[in-house]
């Protein structure tokens, strides 16, 4: 887990909504759903208070978290507004929720400056560990993406001024930039963080050694390769460290003015020679040749001491951890996932090697987890609860039967451990910003105890580990002050012992199976080595001493082996080291470089009472769009704008567009709920537009279509399982078009001409159903696995206001599967096809051949993309049409080459060149559906995946099919669709 900022490029709202040919306003788009993941629960009973410079709004239990975020925040805003030279005009509003067992958080400027907290602490083994106070870390984080985002001057203030803030320069940079200021500063302003992190550190020292760091446009674009997404964090801190160290503090607060002062983006180069004299290029050379000293020094010291690492187990690198030995010592399990494939738990004999391994187990969205005597597993999954909360349980997972039986429900329980006579689980108790050590018989939903729960109000714990004779467990606790350091607890009498004292990390504790020692890991050397605690003369022994890091070690049941989870270039694999106590050295003394501890206390800043929270005092629109657009009349006016409650209960969007040759205006307006279980929607809209499809004499005659529209719809989650989730909604449309008086043709007077349009009002009922389980993978192209599927039916009457009758039916699978011969290769099949029952018998409902025209220049501009799939390629565009359709797309898909390539901190990258084989079956019929009247195209495309401005992806696909039944063509085609 990381702490990260939800900035990207912003993308007008209203572009593209009024399109040549009259399309009605889409209203819903212009806000889109309003955040979910703290929406939806009636019963919260949300709360705000207020300090000097932040108004925090949260729900209860929360109160003494929203009273320590404000301290925090007051700190980070003394601290952190002379580094940017910028104070926010209005306060920054603060949103904390307690929906996940994940440690994060987001921040945003526009419209508003805002923050959200999730209460959940980071555990001991992320790269989040390492804080002496983590509520002022993940402040501190998001609220310098506050200050230098919101540093804003020049042009893009004064346009602000007038509309709004809807201009923020800082945010399109890349994400390194963003991220890597704040991660800086998480370290700067405190006694840990990132920079100080040795879990961080030994991913740089890996890939630098090695001589594998990423280049500069890898890091500008987040590369797919590891650490992926944490790339920005991990390469964006060091390298800005460097860069602010060599340069001056100063430097930081010129960056930020003076790129946030550009109208015209991408000027980093620029803007850093303003501030250092040197563009980005040189100085990247610089850190690296700066980081590969550093490294030399660190590992001449390991080698000085005697290298001792253990046999490397696995080769694949991404994620190989949580290694454990069978209760008989036969064989090793561990959880495996390589990009390629399913994350899965592996099996390799004791002593042999992977390429012995076999898959254990399947299971989805796992956690930790512990093994019985007879195979199965006690295991922690993510489960979703009222659509809303997104916790950890426990389960058993049997063996003989590969199933999953529930343990607790909604308890938040993590980290299993079964005592040795298997007749009890100890877990951590993750609750309102607190973790706790807790105990339960080993049968479901069985009363738990607490057991051990620090001094502190936000003291944390992870990984408890049961004593041999079961009599006590021994865990990793975090307190305050910074202190990382293992603990032992009876758990008959709670009495509890600290076993380590120092601002190291110590963690992942296991006991030897006589009990003699107790084996943990710890970053007291600056690279995480495993230790050995003598528990009888309280002697500390050094067991390895690696150059990447070895962290959750295991011990084989007869004493003699060990295995830990070992880093390296490109992730994690495991080792083995035999022990042999004559070959453990005393380790050096710990040496407490680091600052002082950064005290923030809450009773130090004075908030307001709470009160209960008032969404409409965040209600109000803060920023407008005016943009000049394309309608079917020509030029246009368009204004937009929208808001939304800080929580996310309330979003609003109006909108006005107006003709600028003939003055026809169109208005409308959605508002969305999302305080239930269902998301309930609103809108309403009027649009003028010019149609064509009239002939008279021969000439398509055009003429006015005035259309009033209005829905009302309600949508929900119904499953949000492990494997797959389905969503739910119905909507009531009502659809009234009103044909006015052409105005650009003049017929002859004395020529009688039909009516060939007549008004109509269409109302009626639509009932949609989505499900998905379909999966892909890191370097897979697409899903791999898995299926997705829709249908919806939609009733129109004139019981419900209609003025005919309709019956409209729609559906759509999709299948993925892997194929063995290449890593990429698989294959995808749609299947779709829909029909309409229609009292009047109009023809053309639905509409095949072709793919869609696009602009392609546009389409970046717009962020809009075509679709890959869903077409019947070769054949003339819209040459088949009728009231039911069938059509079945199958693709071969294969990836041919991965580029991961750039120019600097330019902002276009290319990440791959993949191919697909296509095969279209299909056509529209307005009679009864004949299989002989299928129509069949192949073909096949090259699809070059981009990333443009830093953050947005797409996919360029030229092809080329040929309809192989009548009326096919040979169909070339270049567009810009979305990345699978």
């Amino acid at each position: 887990m990381t702490w990260i900022s939800t900035e990207r490029m912003p993308s007008p709202r209203l572009r593209g909504l009024l399109r040549l040919g009259g399309v009605a306003l889409l209203l819903g788009l212009l806000l889109g759903s309003p955040p979910r993941a703290h929406a939806g629960d009636p019963n919260q009973q949300w709360m705000t208070i207020e300090s000097e410079h932040f108004v925090i709004h949260y729900y209860e239990p929360l109160s003494d978290l929203a009273r320590a975020v404000a301290a925090a925040a007051e700190r980070s805003h003394t601290v952190l507004v002379p580094m940017f030279g910028h104070a926010p005009e209005d306060k920054t509003q603060v949103v904390i929720t307690d929906d996940t067992d994940g440690a994060n958080g987001f921040a945003n400027v526009i419209p508003r400056n805002r923050i959200r907290l999730f209460a959940t602490a980071p555990f001991s083994t992320s790269a989040l560990n390492d804080h002496d106070n983590w509520l002022y870390l993940l402040v501190a984080h998001e609220y310098t993406h506050v200050l230098h985002l919101d540093s804003i001057g020049g042009l893009p203030r004064l346009v602000n001024k007038v509309v709004g803030k809807t201009w923020a320069p800082n945010q399109v940079q890349p994400r390194w930039v963003i991220e890597g200021i704040a991660t800086f500063q998480e370290s700067e302003q405190s006694a840990g963080g990132r920079i100080r992190n040795a879990l961080f550190d030994m991913e740089m020292r890996a890939v630098t050694l090695a001589g594998e760091a990423h280049e500069l446009d890898e890091m500008s674009n987040v590369p797919r390769s590891w650490p992926q997404g944490n790339t920005p964090y991990l390469y964006g801190s060091h390298f800005l460290k460097y860069v602010f160290d060599r340069h001056g503090s100063d430097t930081l607060r010129e960056l930020s003015w003076t790129y946030g002062s550009m109208p015209i983006p991408y000027g980093l180069n620029r803007a850093v020679r303003d501030a250092t004299g040197q563009t980005f290029e040189s100085l990247y050379q610089d850190w690296r040749e700066h980081m590969r000293d550093k490294y030399a020094h660190q590992i001449e010291a390991v080698e000085r001491a005697g290298r001792r690492e253990g046999r490397r187990l696995t080769f694949t690198a991404e994620t190989n951890r949580s290694p454990r030995y069978s209760a008989d010592g036969t064989y090793l399990v561990w959880l495996q996932s390589d990009g390629y494939d399913a994350g899965r738990m592996r099996r390799m004999p004791v002593g042999g090697h992977v390429g012995q391994a076999q898959d254990y187990a399947r299971i989805d969205r796992l956690g930790e987890y512990d093994l019985l005597a007879d195979g199965s597993m006690i295991v922690e999954q993510t489960t979703v609860y009222l659509d809303n909360y997104s916790f950890q349980d426990l389960y058993r997972w049997d063996r003989a039967t590969e199933s999953l039986e529930r343990l607790t429900r909604g308890l938040r329980a993590r980290n299993p451990e079964v005592s040795p006579d298997e007749r009890w689980v100890a877990f951590v108790l993750n609750d309102a910003s607190r973790s706790t050590v807790a105990v339960m018989p080993l049968r479901p939903f069985a009363p738990h105890r607490i057991v051990w729960e620090g001094p502190g109000r936000f003291d944390q714990v992870d990984a408890p580990t049961w004593s041999p004779d079961g009599s006590s467990l021994v865990f990793s606790a975090w307190e305050e002050g910074g202190y990382r350091d293992l603990f032992r607890v009876e758990v008959a009498t709670g009495r509890v012992e600290r076993l380590t004292r120092d601002r190291a990390q110590d963690i992942s504790p296991v006991f030897s199976p006589d009990g003699a020692y107790l084996y943990y890991a710890s970053d007291r050397s600056g690279i995480y080595n495993v230790y050995a605690l003598e528990l009888a003369g309280g002697h500390t022994f050094q067991v390895t001493n690696v150059a990447g890091g070895a962290i959750l070690p295991d011990v084989s049941p007869d004493g003699r082996r060990l295995v830990y989870q070992g880093f390296g270039v490109g992730g994690y694999d495991l080792y083995e080291i035999d022990l042999e106590p004559s070959r453990w050295t005393t380790p050096t003394p710990y040496v407490d470089d680091r600052p002082d501890t950064i005290e923030v206390r809450a009773e130090d800043v004075e908030t307001s009472p709470p009160r209960p929270y008032r969404a409409l005092e965040t209600m109000a629109p803060l920023s407008y769009t005016v943009e000049l657009a394309t309608t079917s009349f020509g030029r246009a006016l368009s204004l937009s704008t929208g808001g939304g409650d800080v929580v996310g209960r309330h979003g609003y969007g109006l909108a006005t567009t107006l003709d600028l040759e003939h003055g026809h205006l169109s208005a409308g307006a959605s508002y969305s709920y999302a305080g239930l279980w269902p998301l309930l929607r609103l809108s309403a809209a009027r649009t003028v537009s010019r149609r064509f499809g009239v002939f008279i004499d021969g000439v398509n005659t055009s003429y006015l279509l005035d259309s009033y529209s209005a829905t009302a719809s309600a949508s929900m989650s119904v499953l949000r399982g492990a494997r797959g989730s389905a969503n739910l909604s119905l909507d009531y449309d009502l659809d009234w078009l009103r044909v006015v008086d052409d105005v650009y043709v003049s017929p002859d007077p004395n020529q009688l001409l039909p009516r060939l349009v007549d008004d109509a009002r269409f109302a009626g009922l639509a009932l949609r159903w989505n499900y998905s389980d379909a999966r892909g993978y890191t370097y897979a192209v697409g899903a791999q696995e898995g299926q997705s599927m829709g249908a919806s039916l939609r009733l129109d009457h004139p019981a419900l206001g209609s003025d005919a009758r309709a019956l409209v039916l729609s559906w759509r699978w999709e299948g993925f599967r892997e194929l063995p011969w290449a890593p990429t290769a698989s294959l995808s099949l749609r299947v779709a096809g829909g029909l309409r029952i229609d009292a009047r018998g109009r023809p053309g409902v639905f509409v095949l051949g072709g793919v869609p025209e696009q602009n392609l220049v546009q389409s970046i501009i717009d962020s809009s993309r075509a679709g890959t799939t869903g077409y019947l390629r070769g054949y003339a565009r819209s040459s088949a049409s009728g009231r039911q359709y069938h059509l079945a797309n199958l693709e071969y898909r294969q990836e041919l080459w991965s580029f991961e390539q750039g120019l600097s901190t330019l902002p276009v990258f290319v990440r791959r060149l993949h191919v697909a084989g296509l095969v279209d079956v299909g056509n529209a019929f307005n009679g009864g559906f004949e299989p002989r009247d299928l129509k069949l195209g192949v073909g096949g495309s090259l699809r070059l995946d981009l990333v443009f401005g830093y953050f947005v992806p797409g996919s360029v696909d030229v092809g080329y099919a040929r309809g192989l039944t009548n009326g096919g063509i040979g169909e070339y085609w270049l567009l810009l669709t979305g990345t699978l």
